[in-house]
């Protein structure tokens, strides 16, 4: 037995399937789009350098941060290095400006922060952070005063409660300059607290 017509449905018969067209390009096809489009991808990988770049640049600042969290005002040994700790974080921000060159004027680049002490010190602290009073006496803190001696004195009574409110005054003061600290932006006559 043969059938005529082809098996299956005989409408289908003589119809030709079509192509697919070819998969559509996402690479623009003019050439302001293409110019348009490199220029898009060069300001994203710059602004992505300087963001990685940023991120290790503070590394300092975030390994500060974490040891001062982990700091307790009730440890006779963690009070005593929070001078230390400003110190440190200070020499390190100057150096990592002055490798970058990221300096407004030269009187950041001859600072020598090991030599500042008392007043000059706390004042050399309120010209890079905007946001801290370490040169104002709080309440019954003297900023200078423990910067300077807290590593020095015999005993410390950390459950005397002006002694206690001291160090909480000092550890926020601290921490606020360890965030928010700018060394390259101070001009040479200090006038960066006019903006605020």
């Amino acid at each position: 037995m043969s059938f005529a017509k082809p098996w299956g449905n005989y409408l289908l018969d003589g119809i030709k399937e079509t192509i697919a067209p070819e998969a559509i390009s996402f690479w623009p096809q003019t050439i302001a789009w293409q110019v348009l489009f490199i220029i898009l991808v060069l300001f994203t990988l710059k602004k992505l350098y300087t963001l990685w770049r940023n991120y290790q640049d503070n590394a300092y600042r975030r390994e500060a941060l974490a040891w001062l969290a982990q700091c307790s005002l009730t440890n006779e040994n963690d009070v005593r290095q929070l001078p230390t700790l400003v110190r440190k974080t200070a020499m390190l921000a100057k150096e990592l400006t002055i490798k970058n060159g990221d300096y407004d004027n030269e009187i950041v680049a001859r600072e020598n922060i090991n030599y500042l002490s008392g007043n000059d010190w706390t004042n050399w602290l309120d010209k890079q952070c905007v946001k801290t009073r370490f040169s104002h006496a709080n309440n019954n803190a003297n900023f200078a005063m423990l910067l300077a001696q807290l590593p020095y004195i015999p005993t410390l009574n950390l459950s005397d409660n002006s002694v206690s409110s001291a160090l909480t005054a000092l550890y926020q003061q601290i921490e606020l300059w360890i965030k928010y600290h700018d060394i390259g932006k101070v001009s040479s006559a200090g006038s960066k607290r006019e903006n605020t």
